[in-house]
């Protein structure tokens, strides 16, 4: 191998360097909007179906957001919202349809973990982010997926908030219920392994189906072990029989349960004098100012209109921190740059603080217990000291 000098061998890793840029420039590609057209967010969420209610909050909530932007850098913000049926395939779907539009920028979404998870696989595969603001399960951060992020909190958080409280008040003979799903059945599981921890016992774990309406073959079988606590890991349709159902068979123990029942309408109005009493696990409120200019516009919020309120806000700062307009005012996004701009948020949003770890997980989430209670002849979620 014949010698080569040193300038030689600098110039030759210079140029290398200098070919190596534009490669890792494009490892992501790019998003061109073109002259007069809309940058796009999509939303996947629940538009129809059992828990409806939930998601249509969130499409308010993102809503909302879009329709203050406005504009990025003179083009219209437009929000493009699908039924996800808070399941794999219909979100599978639509993934693949929103990322093979060349206008949409970014995803508000998924509604539910069990939709998260796949549709994640797809965003990850054309590099296009995604933020949900109520998908929990603690594997979708796990697997360090570079596009996905969340405004909501992590099982992990919820459960063990959960845990401790029910120690606090001395329930630790608890039976666990969940509705096998990929948030309800992690959910419950977290609970369990750490009410055990807190010198807690499980007297049961029990799965019921999505969709069901009678489970009074499971309570029935675990009244006999005369539990002190009955934890519910799944969404209101399914919780509120459960609570309503617990009295009919004189169980008298407490329920407490996660986000998913956080709805008044879905959880308390549907549960009647049953749900007074019950428990749930939710973020801490948001901005009071917020929530009434909210209200006022779609009437009362249900669980993650805020969540995804400011998942709306933070993507499209980011999709206006990372744009370029050309000469033509058509908009280039490089998909890395705007994913960088994401993981870089530090934004005081409706629900606090929004800072991002290196997963995708929001730091510093605080989960707070409420108490359905009736004052007045009407029932509402009240903060317990905790």
């Amino acid at each position: 191998m014949p010698r080569r000098s040193l300038p030689t061998l600098l110039s030759a890793a210079i140029l290398f360097v200098f070919l190596s840029l534009p490669a890792a420039a494009a490892e992501w590609g790019t998003i061109r909007i073109p002259s007069g057209s809309p940058v796009k967010i999509g939303m996947g969420t629940m538009l129809t179906g059992d828990y409806a209610g939930m998601g249509i909050d969130i499409m308010h909530g993102a809503e909302m957001a879009v329709k203050e932007k406005g504009l990025i850098l003179g083009h219209p913000v437009i929000l493009q919202v699908e039924d996800d049926g808070c399941a794999g395939p219909p979100s599978v779907v639509i993934a693949e349809k929103f990322c093979n539009d060349p206008l949409i920028a970014g995803v508000v979404g998924y509604m539910c973990s069990g939709g998260s998870k796949p549709a994640s696989d797809i965003h990850n595969k054309y590099k296009m982010v995604m933020i949900s603001p109520s998908s929990t399960a603690l594997e979708l951060t796990s697997r360090k997926i570079p596009i996905f992020f969340r405004t909501c909190w992590n099982d992990r958080i919820q459960a063990q908030r959960a845990a401790d409280f029910a120690a606090s008040r001395g329930w630790l003979r608890a039976a666990v219920l969940h509705d096998k799903s990929d948030y309800g059945q992690s959910l419950a599981e977290d609970f369990a392994q750490h009410l055990e921890t807190r010198g807690g016992e499980v007297l049961a774990m029990e799965g019921v189906t999505r969709g069901d309406k009678d489970f009074s073959p499971v309570l029935t079988k675990i009244k006999p072990l005369r539990p002190q606590l009955v934890y519910f890991g799944g969404m209101s349709a399914e919780g509120v029989l459960v609570v309503r159902q617990m009295q009919r068979v004189g169980i008298r123990a407490k329920f407490l349960s996660d986000d998913g029942c956080f709805t008044e309408k879905d959880f308390i109005q549907a549960g009647g004098r049953a749900a007074t009493g019950s428990f749930v696990t939710y973020a801490q409120e948001p901005d009071p100012a917020w929530v009434a200019h909210f209200e006022s516009m779609y009437g009362p919020r249900q669980t993650f209109s805020p969540q995804a309120y400011d998942a709306a806000t933070i993507l499209l700062m980011a999709v206006e921190s990372a744009a370029e307009r050309q000469p033509d005012d058509s908009l280039l996004i490089d998909k890395r740059r705007l994913r960088d701009a994401l993981a870089a948020t530090d934004h005081e949003g409706v629900t606090g603080r929004i800072v991002f770890d290196t997963n995708g997980d929001r730091t510093g989430s605080v989960v707070a217990v409420y108490e359905v209670v009736e004052e007045g002849g009407k029932r509402f979620f009240r903060k317990v000291p905790f």
